[in-house]
């Protein structure tokens, strides 16, 4: 009795997904199918009005631009490099110089050896 039930219930199992396997391509063949309908209108959509606007364009209102895009872009590298260069560290300007003063502790050793001279006359 139990040798016919794992058979009967295992029969079922295989039978469960053997379905859902079905079941999951036909909807994703269908998902697949929509998806490739849209996605082809809407392409051929843009790819029409991609084709109007090009047609439209002269080669000389092209070269316009270019050439205003580009010098646009030149003024703005300049102005950005001056601007960084005026934000720049003073220590990055100027030449160093060096510092005439002793050290803390450069002045107590003077101050150490000046005593001992002292105490030896």
């Amino acid at each position: 009795m139990a040798l016919a039930l794992f058979y009967t219930s295992f029969l079922f199992i295989i039978a469960m997904i053997v379905i859902k396997t079905f079941r999951i391509a036909i909807f994703t063949h269908d998902f697949f199918v929509n998806f490739i309908k849209k996605s082809d209108i809407f392409f051929h959509k843009l790819i029409h009005d991609l084709k109007h606007w090009i047609s439209k364009i002269k080669f000389k209102n092209l070269h316009k631009l270019i050439v205003f895009i580009v010098s646009f872009s030149k003024r703005e590298i300049i102005y950005f490099k001056r601007k960084f260069d005026s934000k720049q560290p003073s220590f990055f300007l100027k030449p160093q110089k060096l510092n005439s003063t002793k050290s803390f502790f450069l002045k107590n050793v003077s101050e150490y050896k000046e005593t001992l001279r002292k105490k030896d006359l």
